[in-house]
This record gives structure tokens, C-alpha cells and sequence, in this order.
């Protein structure tokens, strides 16, 4: 969608509105994220503040909660439908956006924190460097599209659904399993063969 288009939708009748005021698709998109951002990354600090003072913050249970629960907060309800976590999922594929440099503006610097202690954590576990960032990559890619799937069926389909706090840490203990998996032989010798070819 072009910045003409989205001024349109927004009922703009000078359709350049968006351009003059943000510049680009990127700056757009980066504006909603900071404007959410902001109070997810202080409430992730927080949360890795008191990881840090209790002694838990080389536990990856302690790590998945830091990223899981200041971005579930961002979930709607029925009565009042959320799009951010849906956003976020495409958003975060434009090239320039904020979530493609993690280190590049103070508000997202919890989430860089949590992605530096995870990569240290899982090189501790053994899990061979070529593989470091796509199990992060994995690890922040199931937790968030869950969020943006539970996001659309609190939209849509709310009656059934799990309890939230159940929900949530459901979806922290599959997200651990998958930072802590193994990586098999197979895995392995197909990196081998990577490195011989």
C-alpha cells in the first residue's frame, strides 16, 4: 500500500498528508512502533531489572517471559479489538523498520537485551553458531505470530477460547522447549557438509 493510498483510507483529502508528515512508508511504520513500543520496552526493562536482582537472568523461562508479557499487554479484547501484534508481524518485514535493527533506537533496547542473553544462552547449550540467530528467529517468531493469532480470534471467534493467563504461559513454556531443543546429528552434518562445500 502506498502512502497515497493509506492517506486516502484515512480520509485525508490531501493525500500526501502522510509523506509531508512522516516522510516515508518506513518512518510511518516506525512511528506506530515507537508510539507502542515506548511503554513495552520500559515494562521489559522492568521485568529484566528484577530478573537481574533475583538471579534469573541467565534462565531462558525468565528471558521468554521479558519478550512474551509486555507485548501481551497489546492484546485486545472482544470489546475492543487490537491490530498492533497483526501490524507488527508484516510491518516487520520493511526494509529500514525498526524491528530489522534492534539496537538502533532506545525503545527497542529491552528487546535487544533479551535477543543478546538468549544468543549467549543458547551458545552455553551448545547450539552451533551458524544456527544462533535463526533459533532466535524461531523463539521471537512463535511467540509473536501466537500473539497475533490470539490477537484476530479475540476479534473474531472469542467464545472457546483458553483463559489468557493460562494462554500465555502455555505459549512461554512451548517458546522455552523451542529456545532449548537440540540440535541433532542430522542437523549437524548438514552444517558439516555446508562448511566442506
Amino acid at each position: 500500500m502506498s502512502l497515497r493510498e493509506i492517506g486516502a483510507e484515512a480520509g485525508q483529502r490531501n493525500t500526501g498528508a502522510v509523506r509531508y508528515h512522516f516522510g516515508s512508508k518506513e518512518e510511518l511504520v516506525n512511528a506506530v512502533f515507537e508510539h507502542r513500543m515506548v511503554p513495552i520496552n520500559a515494562r521489559r526493562l522492568a521485568i529484566l531489572d528484577e530478573l537481574d536482582a533475583t538471579g534469573r537472568d541467565d534462565e531462558l523461562r525468565g528471558l521468554t517471559e521479558a519478550y512474551l508479557y509486555p507485548l501481551a499487554e497489546m492484546l485486545g479484547s472482544p470489546r475492543r479489538p487490537s491490530w498492533y501484534l497483526r501490524f507488527c508481524i508484516h510491518a516487520g518485514f520493511i526494509q529500514g523498520s525498526a524491528p530489522q535493527d534492534l539496537d538502533a533506537q532506545p525503545w527497542t533496547r529491552g528487546i535487544a537485551i533479551v535477543r543478546d542473553r538468549f544468543l549467549q544462552l543458547i551458545a552455553q547449550a551448545g547450539v552451533p553458531e551458524p544456527l544462533r540467530h535463526d533459533r532466535w528467529a524461531l523463539f521471537s517468531g512463535h511467540l509473536t505470530h501466537a500473539l497475533a493469532d490470539r490477537e484476530l480470534m479475540l476479534q473474531l471467534r472469542p467464545r472457546g477460547l483458553t483463559p489468557r493467563a493460562a494462554f500465555l504461559s502455555h505459549l512461554a513454556d512451548t517458546a522455552v522447549s523451542v529456545a532449548a531443543a537440540g540440535v541433532s546429528a542430522h542437523t549437524i552434518s548438514m552444517l558439516d557438509d555446508r562448511r566442506s562445500a
